[in-house]
């Protein structure tokens, strides 16, 4: 019954009226705030933030259970089975959170730490990022990945491909492509660091990878994996990795990596993936950038016409078939692959190619990202579009490392609106990977903590390590530290 209702035929003054009035309104206000407060499994869901909440589990048959907001990243977990784990330890079923009678609620907690020696906040249990990076610390950063490298390098040369912090495990698995992005990428924050221990570890990841998956077939060579698949991106990749060790002349190795790549190129300009009787374009949107981006440091080492040739070819086809549907995944190789052949040439359709991708990956991932949380920014994202992959630091990585090419030519043909464009979106970049590198900090509820700092994290909500987050982190890092903060 309303207050008006309640009051009406009947004589009041006004002040018992506002009296009531007052408490009707205080008791509704209080019914909406316990509304808010107390939530069903379907408005938890909506509502939940990993990280930032923690989450309380209400039940007429147990007392209430809950978890901190940090738990769920410690230990890696989704919210369906924190729940569960919270119905264990209600003395329920495991599955108790989608009963009708179960209620949750949501609270906030500060997480801190001593840092420098003073208290400080933690953002989702990682250190606050300085206001802007400067170069002296994107440096100590980079030596962070040096250190993470000589702890865990095994002694046959190799690097632990899948690593699970918080079960200390190392799943199998492996990938010729994913380890030599990593030797790249060594090689890279070896040169500009002028760390000799660190590049000696790179000689040495580089000669196992070697010695296992290198096959020479003629005059050509080209990578192996496991599986015995033969991938375009894999020599692509080794043709990098060693372009990165030597900076000079090229070695006979990649000469004869690089006859592999042009064989596979087809008379329009597109690719054959995989080394294989039946045609496929399978992971195209990866592997044919990073054929070109091989072929181009060839033609800038080397100086041959049939490495420029290649490049020529493949820019129509790649060009048309972007212009008529965009995928954000060929654009950061194919943005290294004209830029390096545009420095070279100073054929403009490079420049504008390399112009045109790198605008259209700003326009749709960095300023369509409206999920993301301040340290989450700067990971090329669009919700609105998940067939375009979901966020992780490697993807992260090289789109930011595309950028900084497009950004290198921006700022040396004076173009200065461009050059400040793509010199803040790679800074949005570099934060965000940043935000999920290991330091000892974030690793304190670690057992194995030297087995992480310095690597890279899958997201901010999954700890898990895969190899190619160091190795694409490595390579962006070193441009940004090198090309953008110089």
């Amino acid at each position: 019954m309303s207050v008006i209702a309640a009051l009406r035929g009947t004589r009041v003054s006004v002040v018992t009226a506002a009296i009531l009035l007052v408490t009707a309104l205080c008791f509704g206000l209080f019914f909406i705030q316990e509304y808010r407060r107390v939530l069903t499994l379907e408005r938890l869901t909506r509502a939940y933030v990993p990280g930032v909440h923690g989450v309380v589990l209400m039940s007429p048959h147990a007392s209430s259970v809950q978890f901190e907001p940090w738990h769920p990243l410690e230990q890696n977990r989704s919210l369906e089975t924190m729940l569960a784990r919270l119905c264990s330890k209600a003395g329920l079923v495991e599955t108790c959170a989608t009963d009708p009678e179960i209620r949750f609620e949501l609270f906030t907690k500060g997480q801190h730490v001593v840092y420098n020696g003073a208290v400080v906040e933690l953002e989702r249990g990682v250190l606050p990022l300085p206001e802007e990076v400067s170069r002296a610390f994107l440096e100590g950063r980079l030596r962070m990945i040096a250190q993470w490298v000589e702890e865990n390098q095994r002694d046959d040369g190799s690097l632990p491909y899948l690593y699970s912090p918080s079960r200390g495990e190392y799943p199998e698995g492996s990938n010729v492509i994913r380890q030599m992005i990593t030797v790249q990428g060594l090689y890279a924050v070896a040169n500009i660091l002028g760390d000799e221990k660190l590049r000696d570890a790179a000689v040495r990841a580089e000669g196992y990878m070697l010695r296992r998956s290198l096959r020479n077939d003629g005059n050509r060579a080209y990578m192996v994996e496991e599986d015995g698949e033969v991938k375009l991106g894999a020599s692509a990749l080794a043709v990098l990795a060693l372009r990165e060790k030597s900076g000079g002349e090229s070695t006979a190795h990649e000469r004869a990596l690089g006859e592999f790549l042009l064989s596979m190129q087809r008379p329009d300009g597109s690719f054959q993936t995989f080394l294989q009787d039946e045609p496929t374009d399978e992971n195209d949107r990866f592997y044919s950038g990073e054929a070109l981006t091989a072929l181009a440091k060839l033609a800038v080492a080397t100086g041959e016409q049939k490495y420029y040739d290649a490049l020529a070819r493949s820019l129509p086809y790649y060009r048309a078939k972007l212009e008529s549907d965009f995928y954000p995944q060929y654009a950061p190789w194919h943005m290294q692959a004209y830029a390096i052949a545009y420095q070279a040439t100073d054929i403009e359709e490079y420049k504008a190619y390399t112009y045109w991708l790198a605008d259209r990956l700003i326009e749709t991932m960095l300023e369509n990202d409206t999920d993301a949380l301040p340290d989450e920014e700067g990971r090329f994202y669009n919700p609105d579009v998940p067939e375009w992959g979901p966020p992780h630091s490697s993807s992260t990585g090289i789109y930011t490392e595309g950028l900084t090419y497009a950004y290198e030519i921006a700022r040396a043909d004076g173009d200065v609106r461009r050059a400040q464009k793509y010199r803040d979106a790679v800074l949005q970049g570099t934060r965000s990977l940043l935000h999920v590198q290991w330091t000892p900090e974030s690793a304190y509820y670690l057992t194995y903590p030297e087995r992480v700092v310095g690597s890279f994290k899958r997201t901010v909500t999954d700890n898990r390590h895969r190899i190619d987050q160091m190795g694409h982190a490595a390579n962006a890092l070193a441009r940004v530290y090198s090309v953008v903060l110089e």
